[in-house]
């Protein structure tokens, strides 16, 4: 595992989307197994939350892309609250 670094803001690009996309790629050219296995939580009709891991398809400036069931029960409740939580943890670079 990588020693721990201060993340601080000078060190991150002002895009969110630019900044996930350079920590992207060096997951990747870690060789880091499924860089783009991410946790995905979701809350249910009554507030019970719920998370899985799921695979990254694609990242734009619209937002996140993965593989998922529009039938599952992720799929579900999506579509009727569309705020999710992604987390990404690769552990060899000490981020998530």
């Amino acid at each position: 595992m990588a020693p721990p670094v201060s993340l601080t803001e000078s060190a991150v690009h002002p895009d969110p989307i630019l900044q996930f996309q350079r920590w992207f790629d060096d997951a990747a050219s870690a060789g880091i197994s499924q860089p783009n296995a991410m946790a995905l939580a979701t809350v249910s009709h009554d507030g019970r939350p719920s998370a899985r891991i799921v695979l990254l398809k694609r990242v734009d400036k619209r937002g996140f892309e993965f593989f998922t069931n529009y039938l599952s029960r992720k799929g579900k409740e999506i579509g009727a609250n569309p705020n999710v939580a992604l987390v990404f943890h690769w552990e060899p670079l000490g981020r998530q």
